[in-house]
């Protein structure tokens, strides 16, 4: 089967360089001055396109595969959600019967729609560091796949889960894979590329999607504003960065496809860092942490607090990743 690849080419994943006058010597001269500036010009011309393609100003970075980054500011952030009073008390009730401590104290912006699980709301504070603006889409993992000759991941379900254009987000993708092509990206990075490639603590995705913002989706109040979610999304991925950015200037954080975190899944918040590291002690069990929601569920799905769990080993149809770029 031949799929289009990167270079626009198709590509066989399976197969897959006498003395001068005073006068005319000042013409001479005058002719190689200007010959010289504009060769000068030029030079310039293409040392800045050339700098364009990679920093396309202040804050941005695009890397030798072209996936975009832009700089999430240190800052600080009340994490996960405020469950209604009559809601926690119910929960408690479920918690004494497990012998699980009970959850106390107050919160702030009680939700109707918080989850046992994305509780209690606790204050993280975090350094600085340099998020995808989309998640990574089906044409940069090609690059992936035919660099790395990993034809393996060229599965049936594979090539059912990902017939659209390149544009859009990777799927039935495993939490092993996605730090696999994350491997791939350090070892195959420019000399001038400092970053360091990670995928994000859950925190500093939660951090992100907020904005410092108070919005129930990532970047505004409407959910179609921002997400692909069942109800706009045609039951399948969309093209990235079709949707309005948040403040930090991420795209598709809420809604499209669910993206893998560097943490291990907990039933709730109680114990969570609170310097924006990832967890991944005590866990609840073997699953990773499934952040944004997807094109598959309803509007509830996609808020800014919603959080699942599943397998290292997982793949499905509304599963992929997004990448972080930690900077020295």
């Amino acid at each position: 089967m031949k799929w289009l690849s990167y270079d626009g080419c198709y590509s066989d994943l399976f197969a897959c360089k006498g003395k001068l006058s005073e006068s005319m010597m000042f013409l001479t001269q005058y002719h190689l001055l200007f010959r010289y500036t504009l060769r000068s010009v030029a030079l310039m011309i293409v040392l800045c396109l050339g700098f364009a393609a990679n920093v396309v100003h202040a804050g941005e970075f695009s890397n030798f595969i072209g996936m975009k980054f832009v700089d999430i500011p240190a800052g600080s952030f009340l994490m996960g959600s405020c469950q209604v009073a009559s809601a926690m008390a119910a929960d408690n009730k479920k918690r004494a019967a497990l012998g699980k401590v009970p959850l106390t104290g107050s919160c702030t912006g009680p939700d109707l729609d918080a989850l046992i699980n994305e509780v209690p709301q606790h204050r993280v504070s975090l350094s600085g560091f340099q998020m995808g603006v989309t998640e990574v889409t089906l044409g940069q993992f090609k690059r992936y796949i035919i660099a790395t000759d990993s034809t393996d991941l060229v599965t049936d379900d594979f090539m059912k889960y990902n017939p659209y254009s390149d544009n859009t987000p990777v799927v039935h993708v495993s939490w092993n894979e996605a730090k696999n092509f994350i491997v791939w990206l350090n070892k195959n990075k420019s000399a001038a590329d400092q970053g360091v490639y990670r995928l994000a603590s859950e925190a500093e995705w939660e951090y992100a999607c907020r904005a410092g913002g108070d919005q129930p989706y990532c970047g505004s109040p409407s959910v179609n504003a921002v997400a692909w979610f069942k109800g706009n999304s045609g039951n399948h991925q969309q093209p990235v960065g079709k949707k309005e950015a948040n403040k930090f200037g991420l795209r598709d954080m809420s809604g499209n496809v669910w993206e893998w975190v560097e943490d291990c899944y907990h039933d709730d918040y109680i114990g969570a860092p609170d310097n924006g590291g990832s967890w991944t002690e005590a866990c609840s069990n073997a699953g990773r942490v499934l952040r944004g929601g997807s094109w598959k569920g309803d509007a509830k799905n996609v808020r800014v607090a919603n959080r699942i769990g599943s397998t290292a080993v997982s793949r499905s149809n509304f599963i992929g990743f997004r990448v972080v770029r930690a900077l020295p």
